[in-house]
């Protein structure tokens, strides 16, 4: 119930930041996850493992700005259900938790309502808490379709607590503490880029080895299954998202997710998936031809596109804003477009259009596919970890082209932590070359 990868120092570090931010007046107030309802193991919310490493369902974590001390708040181990050997961190056990935590006091839940009495400021996440597969945008995306469902209209778990401490607590002033952990969680620590560092080695593995297991007659579900496999072989708890797996016309639909269509000769594949590793995620896409071979057209389209790809990861590097590199990008693609070979005058307006989208530079990647992050809104530093992901959209045929990449800013440039998944169409094709792990025979 408590993590190896970080030690308590670290997560001191975390909560220390988070009490210069709401100041010595408040507290800062998280609850934890409440436990899987069936069989899976238990997986913590983001926010709340970030600052304590914590693994127990159902706790509370409080970081009190003044003194800048925290509290945990546990079940006592007859409450829980034991899912594997080892101590427990619980209630029964305070000495023990604090030494392997770093908190300062371990308490019974029951005690939290006492604290919460003394105190005049109290900061929690607004937002529901994100677990593996859940990122903000599903959260938010399930929220309100329950509260829009006039048979449902439930509210999500973060704001039913809310609302609970403001009937018992009604002196009590609430601020909210998402944007604050955002911003903590925008510049990864060198722990923390070793786990996206190991989750980016995972991604390229399993998008290899998909490669490799792609012909025609294999269904969608398949590749999802053999980058699964390396996923779950190389140390990963499960895949960070449900994977896009979309072959000929299913890539029009961005998130394609039913993954049940055979794959067809001529035809090409998007993939994008990645694992869950120590709770930390990557992100990559991928288009290669069904039969080893891109098309003259597929060649057209997609080169265009890694080559604007590579344009733009050319240009990132610590102190530059996302503008500058989008705008800069696109002045270096002009000359590229220029020499560029159509084959229908749809296809270069689709290119020429790439060049107004500034969202080429895409979402922060961490404990989450889409992590909260604003990277956008300042020059970047090192530590900053987002995805690099160039589209193209042919609407009138249902075209959408794209490559990604999960990165992160180094001192002088970047590493690009899914470099090893190939990119260059050539170096598609030669992989697709090699024998593959998938050798069940396709559905009849």
């Amino acid at each position: 119930m408590y993590q190896s990868d970080f030690s308590p120092d670290e997560f001191r570090a975390r909560r220390s930041r988070v009490c210069e931010a709401i100041g010595k007046d408040a507290v800062a107030l998280l609850p934890g996850a409440p436990g899987p309802k069936g069989s899976d193991t238990f997986c913590q919310y983001n926010d709340f493992y970030y600052l304590c490493g914590v693994e127990t369902p159902r706790a509370y974590l409080l970081v009190h700005g003044a003194g800048e001390r925290a509290s945990l708040f546990l079940p006592y181990e007859a409450q829980l259900d034991r899912q594997s050997p080892g101590e427990l961190i619980c209630a029964d056990k305070p000495e023990f938790v604090c030494a392997t935590t770093g908190v300062d006091e371990a308490l019974p839940v029951a005690r939290l309502a006492q604290r919460l009495q003394a105190a005049s400021i109290v900061y929690v996440p607004f937002e529901e808490g994100q677990t593996i597969g859940v990122n903000r945008h599903h959260a938010r995306s399930w929220a309100n379709q329950a509260y829009a469902d006039p048979w449902d209209g439930r509210p999500t778990r973060a704001a039913h607590f809310i609302d609970t401490i403001r009937k018992r607590y009604p002196h009590l002033e609430i601020r909210e503490l998402s944007p604050i952990l955002d911003e903590l969680r925008l510049i990864k620590s060198p722990g923390e880029v070793d786990l996206l560092r190991r989750a980016g080695h995972l991604t390229a593995v399993g998008v290899c080895e998909a490669m490799r297991s792609t012909r025609p007659g294999v269904m969608e579900y398949q590749l999802d299954a053999v980058m699964r496999y390396h996923f779950l072989a190389g140390g990963a708890r499960d895949r960070a998202y449900h994977a896009i797996v979309a072959g000929g016309a299913n890539a029009w639909y961005g998130h394609y997710c039913s993954n049940d269509s055979e794959l067809k000769d001529g035809d090409w594949v998007l993939c994008d998936c990645a694992p869950s590793y120590h709770y930390y995620v990557s992100d990559i896409g991928r288009i290669w031809p069904i039969n080893g071979t891109y098309t003259p057209e597929q060649r057209e389209l997609y080169g265009f596109v890694v080559e604007y790809h590579k344009v733009l990861l050319a240009g990132i590097r610590p102190g530059r804003m996302l503008e500058e590199i989008h705008a800069e990008a696109a002045e270096t693609m002009k000359d590229v477009l220029a020499g560029w070979s159509f084959s229908s005058p749809l296809h270069e307006q689709a290119a020429r259009a790439m060049f107004e989208f500034r969202g080429h530079l895409s979402h922060c990647v961490g404990m989450s596919v889409h992590d909260g992050g604003l990277h956008y809104t300042r020059p970047l530093e090192p530590g900053v970890v987002f995805s690099v992901d160039p589209q193209m959209r042919v609407s009138q045929e249902k075209l959408y082209i794209r490559a990604e990449d999960t990165v992160v800013v180094t001192e002088d440039g970047i590493e690009n932590l899914t470099r090893k998944a190939p990119l260059e169409l050539d170096d598609v094709e030669a992989m697709m070359q090699q024998e593959g792990l998938l050798q069940v025979v396709p559905p009849a």
